[in-house]
C-alpha cells in the first residue's frame, strides 16, 4: 500500500516539475516577446517623427501600450501558474518525506511548546521529529494555530465524529487538498502581526465620516477641474483657475489623508495573506462537498449580496491600489480627480458590509486548512484506523497499535485492551524493553483520536477523555529543582487536574524514580490507592517489582510486562506486551557490556 502512494506522489511531483518546465519557457518566451516589441516600436516611433508623422507616431505609441500592456498581464499570468506547479512539485517532495518519516527540516511548532502542558514534554507533539512535523500541511496561520490546538485539547464526542467524516472526504481528494495548500504556500509565508493589524482595522469604528458630503464633491470637484484645465487651455479662462482648484483639491485631500493612510498602513503587510484567503475560498466554494462539517463550513461562506470571494477581491483591489498612492502618477490623478476620495468611499462601504464576517472567513479556512492536514495525514496511513469512540466511559481497546513516529518496518504493535474507573495497568519490565515506547504510544494514539484524526492501529476503541503523562520529568538547576521534586510537582497536576466531569487517562513511567526503594515503594502504593479511587485510569510502569503484588489490595490493577532474553553477550527484545510479571531483568547484563565488572556473588 505505501508503495503504491510513493508511486502516486513520484508520479504527481514529476508531472508538476514537467508542467512547471514548460511554463517557464513560456514565459521567458513572452518576456522576450515584450523587449523585442519594446525595441521595435521605439525605432519606430523615432522613424516616424524624425519624418514629421506626428500621427503615425502617436497611433504606433497607443498600439505599443495596448500590445504591451497585453504582454505584460500574460506574463504575470504565467509566472503565477508556474509559481504554483513549482509549489505543488514541492509538496508532493514532502509528502514523499513524511511517507519515510525524514522531518528534520519541517516546521516543528517548537512555539506552542508548553512544558506545563498535561501531555506535551512527554508525547512528542511539537518539536524534533514531533507528530505536528508529520500531521502539519497548513498554509495559513489560522490553520496553524488550530492544528496546534486540536492536538493539545481533547474534542467532544459529536465534534470528533464530523471531524472524521470530514478528514475521510478530503483525504481522498488529493487534487483539491494539495491545490488549497500550494494557492496558500504560494503567496509567502503568513506573518501573524500583519494579519492581526488586518483584522484589527477591519473590526475598527468610526474611521469614515461625512461620506454624503464626500460623494457630492467626487462628482461635482473633479468635473469642475477638468473643465477647467480643458478651457485654460483653449485659453478661455486664466490658467491660475485649475491651479487655483489645485490647492483647494489639496486642501480637501488633506481632510481624508489620516484615515487613508491609516488603513494603508495597516493592511500592506496583510495583503499577501488577502491573496492567499482570496484564492483559497474560491477553491472552496467551487467544490462540491458531502460531510456535514466541509458543507457547513462552506455555506458560512454565503454572503447577501455577493460571494465571499467576490468581496475579498474587491478589498483586495482597494488595498493595492492605495499601496501606489506615492507613485508620481496616482499623486497627479489624485489632484485631478480626487482619487483618495474614491478610495475613501470605497472602504467605507466595504467596511460597513463586511466589518464583521472577515475574522470568521480567515477561520473558516483554518479550519479547511487544519482538516486538509490530518487528511494527508490520513492519506499517507490507509491502513489507520478511525477510532471509534464509545459514550460508555473508561475505555481503551486497541488491536495492533503502534507509534506513528517510528517507522513501519521497525515498528512492533500490540493489542491493548484496558477499561474500568480506577482501573490501573502497572507494566513492569527489563531496561529498553519497550515500557516508555509503549505508554508514548498509547498516549499519543489517544491524543490522536481525541482530535479526529486516525490512529495507528487496526482498530480503536476509546471514551471522551483528558490524557496526562509523567514520564520526562528532569530536574532544573536555574529553579533548584530536583528530578524527583520535579515528578512530584507533576503528579501533583494529575491529581488536581481530575475530575467526573471527563475521566483522565495517566501514563506514569518508572514512577517515583528519584528517591530510594523503600520510599519509592510506599509513595507508588499510596499514589495507586489514590488513583484508584479518582475518576481516571492509566498506565504505570515500574523496575519495582514488589508492586506487582498490588493486585491483592486492588482487584482493579492489572499486571503486565516487556521481557527480554540475554543469550551469551546478546539481549534480545521483542517488544511485546505480556499479561503478567516481567519475568527477568537484565541490568547486571547491560552494565557488563558497558565494562562494568560484576562477578556471580553481586549478580
Amino acid at each position: 500500500m505505501k508503495n503504491h502512494i510513493a508511486e502516486t506522489l513520484t508520479s504527481r511531483q514529476k508531472a508538476f516539475q514537467q508542467q512547471a518546465g514548460l511554463l517557464k519557457k513560456r514565459k521567458e518566451r513572452v518576456a522576450l516577446s515584450r523587449v523585442f516589441i519594446f525595441i521595435v516600436a521605439l525605432v519606430g516611433i523615432v522613424y516616424a517623427v524624425n519624418a514629421g508623422e506626428g500621427k503615425i507616431a502617436g497611433l504606433g505609441l497607443v498600439i505599443f501600450l495596448f500590445v504591451y500592456l497585453i504582454l505584460l498581464k500574460w506574463h504575470n499570468q504565467l509566472k503565477s501558474q508556474f509559481s504554483l506547479q513549482e509549489m505543488m512539485a514541492t509538496i508532493n517532495a514532502e509528502e514523499l518525506k513524511r511517507l519515510s518519516l525524514e522531518l528534520k527540516n519541517f516546521d516543528d511548532g517548537h512555539e506552542f511548546f508548553n512544558a506545563q502542558h498535561p501531555y506535551h514534554i512527554d508525547l512528542d507533539i511539537f518539536g524534533k521529529h514531533s507528530i505536528f512535523q508529520l500531521m502539519n500541511r497548513t498554509s495559513t496561520h489560522y490553520g496553524r494555530v488550530l492544528l496546534a490546538r486540536w492536538l493539545s485539547t481533547h474534542a467532544k464526542k459529536e465534534e470528533i465524529n464530523h471531524r472524521q467524516e470530514a478528514v475521510k472526504e478530503l483525504s481522498e481528494a488529493i487534487d483539491f487538498r494539495q491545490n488549497f495548500e500550494a494557492l496558500g504556500r504560494n503567496q509567502g509565508k503568513q506573518e501573524p502581526k500583519a494579519i492581526e493589524d488586518l483584522m484589527a482595522w477591519a473590526k475598527s469604528e468610526k474611521q469614515f465620516k461625512s461620506l454624503l458630503v464626500y460623494k457630492v464633491l467626487l462628482l461635482v470637484m473633479p468635473m469642475g477641474m477638468l473643465t477647467a484645465v480643458v478651457l485654460s487651455y483653449w485659453e478661455i479662462i486664466q490658467v491660475g483657475v485649475p491651479i487655483l482648484l489645485g490647492f483647494l483639491h489639496f486642501a480637501l485631500l488633506a481632510t481624508v489623508f489620516q484615515p487613508i493612510t491609516a488603513a494603508q498602513k495597516a493592511t500592506e503587510k496583510g495583503l499577501k495573506s488577502l491573496s492567499a484567503l482570496k484564492w483559497q475560498m474560491q477553491k472552496v466554494e467551487k467544490q462540491t462537498f458531502k460531510s456535514a462539517l466541509l458543507n457547513g463550513l462552506q455555506m458560512d461562506l454565503k454572503h447577501d449580496t455577493e460571494s465571499a470571494t467576490e468581496a475579498i477581491r474587491k478589498l483586495e483591489s482597494i488595498l493595492l491600489n492605495l499601496q501606489n498612492r506615492k507613485n508620481m502618477l496616482y499623486i497627479i490623478f489624485n489632484l485631478l480627480l480626487l482619487t483618495d476620495f474614491y478610495w475613501y468611499l470605497k472602504l467605507a462601504k466595504w467596511q460597513s458590509q463586511n466589518r464583521l464576517t472577515l475574522k470568521k472567513w480567515f477561520d473558516i479556512m483554518g479550519t479547511f486548512d487544519a482538516l486538509c492536514s490530518v487528511a494527508g495525514f490520513s492519506y499517507l496511513n490507509p491502513e489507520y484506523a478511525y477510532p471509534k469512540i464509545t459514550s460508555k466511559p473508561y475505555v481503551l481497546d486497541a488491536d495492533h497499535l503502534g507509534h506513528p513516529l517510528i517507522a513501519e518496518h521497525e515498528r512492533v504493535t500490540n493489542a491493548f485492551d484496558f477499561s474500568g474507573k480506577g482501573a490501573i495497568c502497572l507494566i513492569t519490565g527489563s531496561n529498553m524493553s519497550g515500557k516508555s515506547t509503549f505508554l508514548r504510544t498509547v498516549g499519543l494514539n489517544a491524543v490522536l483520536a481525541l482530535m479526529g484524526a486516525p490512529v495507528c492501529a487496526k482498530s480503536l476503541k476509546i471514551s471522551p477523555l483528558k490524557v496526562f503523562t509523567s514520564m520526562r520529568s528532569q530536574d532544573d538547576l536555574e529553579e533548584s529543582v530536583s528530578s524527583f521534586y520535579a515528578e512530584l510537582k507533576r503528579l501533583k497536576s494529575l491529581i488536581q487536574q481530575m475530575d467526573d466531569e471527563i475521566p483522565t487517562l495517566f501514563m506514569i513511567d518508572e514512577v517515583l524514580k528519584g528517591t530510594n526503594s523503600e520510599d519509592r515503594h510506599k509513595g507508588a502504593k499510596a499514589l495507586m490507592k489514590q488513583l484508584h479511587r479518582a475518576p481516571s485510569f492509566g498506565l504505570l510502569s515500574t523496575h519495582d517489582i514488589v508492586l506487582s503484588k498490588m493486585t491483592i489490595e486492588l482487584p482493579s490493577v492489572k499486571n503486565f510486562s516487556f521481557n527480554s532474553t540475554v543469550t551469551g553477550d546478546e539481549i534480545e527484545f521483542d517488544y511485546r506486551l505480556t499479561s503478567g510479571i516481567c519475568k527477568g531483568f537484565n541490568a547486571s547484563k547491560l552494565m557488563q557490556l558497558m565494562g562494568i565488572e560484576i562477578t556471580e556473588d553481586e549478580v
